[in-house]
């Protein structure tokens, strides 16, 4: 199931900032009107018109002029997670060796995730302490769901909102309850949602590649040996 989920003005320019600063690949695909098959490039830098973009093994039949103004869809990939956007060409660039193209610089982008497992809920409350690097508040959650690699709560209130972005390092903290085990693991947010009435938010985490294995290891042994007293998998 592939779950996305829309930046704000932040998070865009800080993901725009590393695909440039890496020379991210990106998958461009004019809209059918404009043409029918992908563009692949290279993003090459950032100016006051755009975005540069080096385009690879461009065909012989593309006509880049024709491609000024057509609205697209792009797809570029950052530290293993799949980021979309939407924009238009600005300008092409056919002189050059290779071929260029200029986009608009987008206003949102959007991450995904697709789920590897099946996420499991608790039949009871689970509180999860959310300790966010340079923030002096500890935030307290109740578990959604959990699975292998992460797990995600609900909270109440718009302070986590405000301090915690897509991307950003947590510590959390929980007691699965049948077990004494007491989890503390790092972890990176990958997901935020808010409900209809925006009083509750939904935190999507994936426990971090610097965690104890140890800990881990314990973890996804209980959820294994527990799976009994564990509903709604989804």
């Amino acid at each position: 199931m592939l779950v996305t989920l829309d930046l704000n003005s932040r998070q865009t320019a800080r993901v725009l900032a590393e695909a440039v600063h890496i020379r991210a690949m990106l998958e461009i695909e004019p809209r059918p009107d404009a043409f029918s098959d992908l563009l692949w490039g290279t993003l090459s830098g950032r100016g006051q018109d755009g975005l540069y973009v080096e385009l690879h093994e461009r065909g012989p039949d593309i006509d880049l002029a024709g491609l000024v103004g057509a609205m697209c869809d792009v797809r570029m990939i950052l530290a293993r997670q799949l980021y979309l956007f939407a924009t238009f060409v600005v300008d092409s660039v056919p002189q050059t060796a290779p071929q260029r193209l200029v986009i608009e610089v987008p206003q949102t982008i959007q991450v995904a995730n697709r789920r590897r497992f099946a996420r499991q809920a608790p039949l009871e409350p689970v509180p999860v302490r959310i300790t966010v690097p340079a923030v002096a508040n500890t935030f307290v959650g109740i578990l959604a769901n959990i699975n292998p690699t992460g797990l995600a709560c609900r909270l109440s209130g718009r302070e986590l909102d405000e301090v915690l972005f897509i991307g950003d390092q947590a510590q959390l903290e929980f007691a699965l309850p049948w077990s004494a085990e007491l989890y503390t693991l790092p972890a990176v947010a990958c997901t935020k949602s808010r409900s209809r009435q925006e009083e509750e938010l939904m935190v999507g985490f994936e426990f971090a590649g610097t965690a104890d294995e140890a800990s881990l290891k314990k973890l996804r042994q209980s959820l294994r040996d527990q799976a009994a007293r564990l509903v709604e998998e989804g």
